[in-house]
């Protein structure tokens, strides 16, 4: 499911239980998303519910569920439109990366699926084929589309700070 970041920062003032039970968790944010996506602008992501004006970019959040039965809980990532999350994004591979919980410890991890332009966590190329865990929050970048990964717990820190930062202005004498 795909929610836009203000909309989930409203409901958390407004009813912060009801959102945090009402999510499924974890979630991607992909706060530089595009105005138009690069040579697939006429791709629309079938998980977009909401469209997205292309003057104003605002980040969207996707939660991190599997949107075909039958996969069980892994969570496919890419341009492809086959993928649970579509990045319509050239530099995003048609199946560019996986996230699953480990079955015993329930630690989410990615793991790049031999992608063009690699998946790389906090700045670091991951192996292909290797996964990698994730804990409460990680900076993603798959390609050239930069996301956060956020758990519930780091939500919340994650939605003040995007708060606190759209609120400094930057002025020029």
């Amino acid at each position: 499911m795909l929610h836009r970041l203000s909309s989930l920062m409203s409901r958390l003032q407004e009813d912060r239980e009801a959102l945090l039970r009402e999510v499924g968790w974890p979630v991607l944010v992909w706060d530089s998303m595009p105005s138009r996506p690069r040579s697939v602008a006429q791709v629309e992501p079938p998980t977009l519910k909401v469209p997205i004006p292309s003057r104003v970019v605002e980040p969207v959040v996707f939660e991190l569920c599997p949107r075909f039965p039958g996969r069980g809980p892994e969570v496919m990532v890419g341009r492809s439109p086959e993928c649970d999350i579509v990045l319509p994004e050239a530099t995003v591979s048609r199946q560019h990366a996986r996230f699953r919980p480990e079955p015993h410890t329930e630690v989410w991890s990615v793991t790049d699926l031999e992608s063009h332009g690699g998946t790389f966590v906090e700045g670091v190329l991951i192996v292909p084929g290797r996964s990698t865990p994730l804990f409460s929050q990680a900076s993603l970048r798959l390609g050239g589309a930069q996301v956060v990964f956020l758990q519930a717990s780091a939500f919340e820190s994650y939605a003040r700070a995007c708060e606190v930062s759209s609120r400094v202005r930057l002025t020029r004498w």
